[in-house]
């Protein structure tokens, strides 16, 4: 019998020979010893698995599932029991002789108890030549109660019993011999001597263990279990399961190894991969887990290394997401009142305030521009100078204007939520139409939002600033 068998929680892949003796023709089962190699994932995964048995004319066998040995041997030395008979064996016809004695030691029969043996005296006694020290104070309690102590407010007398202080031990006997009845210590008993036993003594009878004597071994014949085993004549299947969906075929019988393999390459090798693929499919995550934890079986090991495989990533991501983070150098930029040239400001994004210092610089302009204006008023007494402050505040006014609105492209940009901004310089009269298709077309070509296009007015010069996504 070969195969696959499981009754509980023991599992085997059984390897049994029913063997004939040639001389007596008696048939003889003879089981082959178990794998010490893990095996129980053949009966747990729920997959198609090959069971091979190979027994070579050297009376060698090997075991294998999945074409993996997990047992190999003799079939003369690793059956048991052996298929080889003993040459000898006991007599069936000698018997042990009524005067065999096989006691090594007996009782002596001589020995009698003594008469001065008291096997009632106690094994310690009063030591009677004890004298009770002077400083004893027997009519002193080992232990009092502490007369610190204190019944606890909570305490209720019907349900917790009447209250007593714990005991301490008392100080009066602290620098004496001891207090209470004083009693004499014990001392072993001298004449002490337990029960008596009769001594063991040798036995001269003795003869030894007996045995019946040994005989030839009419059965015995040197064995060939290779050469000697029964053809194989038929096969049957021995199936008691309360499991579902087991499914046996393409059972091979021959002789040639290298035909056993390639006959197994045709059909199980094929049925194995599509499992797996099929397993894939299914489960593209459960086919990976599954082999993991079923090499743990085989390499406890293997645990530490998962753990610290899971355990290292995490610590390092959570180092770098929440560690310290430096301040870009981009986010302490000013902008000046001159024109620039475009730059990214990926950290002006969001920010809804325009900066401080552009405010203040936008104030002073227009106390500036007050104070000009007062100034032009007081000094335009005559008509040439009237003309003069006239033209003069004009260009003046003119270029604070120019610099406001250059002040609010800024946080124009900086209000507007973009990730890059390219401001039009106010003395290029660019067309506001292309500038609104050219946003329109980036935005539509690259799939996302268009974004808000800001327009600053001056005096007789338009200021058009065109936001140009940055991809």
């Amino acid at each position: 019998m070969f195969g696959p068998d499981r009754c509980g929680q023991n599992v085997k892949v059984h390897f049994i020979v029913r063997f004939t003796n040639p001389k007596s023709g008696v048939i003889t089962e003879h089981h082959a010893k178990q794998s010490n190699k893990p095996i129980s994932s053949y009966f747990d995964d729920r997959r198609s698995h090959l069971y091979t048995l190979i027994v070579h004319p050297n009376d060698k066998f090997q075991v294998l599932v999945d074409n993996y040995e997990i047992m190999s041997g003799s079939l003369l030395t690793d059956l048991e029991p052996s298929i080889t008979p003993p040459a000898t064996i006991d007599d069936p016809d000698d018997k042990k002789p009524a005067d065999w004695d096989e006691r090594e030691m007996i009782d002596d029969p001589d020995a009698r108890k003594p008469d001065d043996w008291d096997e009632d005296a106690p094994k310690e006694i009063e030591d009677k030549s004890a004298v009770k020290p002077a400083d004893w104070l027997e009519e002193e309690p080992v232990h009092i109660h502490d007369p610190a102590a204190k019944k606890p407010d909570d305490w209720d007398d019907e349900l917790d019993q009447q209250w007593e202080a714990p005991l301490i031990p008392n100080p009066k006997c602290k620098d004496v011999s001891g207090c209470g009845p004083w009693k004499r210590p014990m001392i072993a008993n001298p004449n002490y001597k337990g029960k008596w036993k009769t001594p063991r003594i040798s036995n001269p009878a003795y003869k030894g263990k007996w045995s019946p004597r040994q005989i030839e071994n009419p059965n015995y014949f040197e064995a060939h279990p290779y050469k000697q085993m029964t053809p194989i004549s038929a096969l049957g299947i021995e199936l008691w399961t309360m499991s579902a969906n087991i499914i046996i075929d393409n059972i091979y019988v021959g002789d040639d190894v290298d035909a056993a393999a390639s006959f197994a390459s045709q059909t199980f090798s094929l049925k194995q991969t599509q499992e797996s693929a099929y397993e894939n499919v299914m489960s593209p995550n459960g086919g990976v887990l599954h082999h993991l934890v079923s090499a743990t079986e085989e390499r406890p090991w293997l645990w530490a290394v998962y753990v610290l495989a899971v355990l290292v990533p995490v610590v390092v991501i959570a180092l770098v997401c929440f560690g310290r983070k430096s301040r870009s150098p981009a986010a302490d930029y000013k902008k000046t009142d001159e024109p620039q040239p475009d730059d990214e400001v990926p950290d002006l994004v969001g920010d809804e305030e325009e900066p401080a210092d552009a405010v203040t610089e936008e104030k002073q302009a227009e106390d500036g521009k007050r104070e000009s204006d007062s100034e032009t008023r007081n000094r335009s007494k005559s008509p040439a100078r009237k003309q003069r402050a006239a033209a003069k505040t004009k260009v003046d006014l003119e270029k604070d204007n120019e610099s406001q609105a250059h002040r609010r492209g800024n946080a124009c940009v900086r209000g507007g939520r973009t990730r890059a901004a390219t401001i039009a310089d106010p003395g290029i009269r660019g067309s506001l139409t292309r500038s609104l298709l050219f946003n329109l077309l980036q935005s539509l070509q690259h799939g996302i939002p268009p974004v808000p296009i800001c327009i600053l007015p001056v005096p007789r010069q338009p200021f058009v600033g065109s936001f140009v996504p940055l991809f």
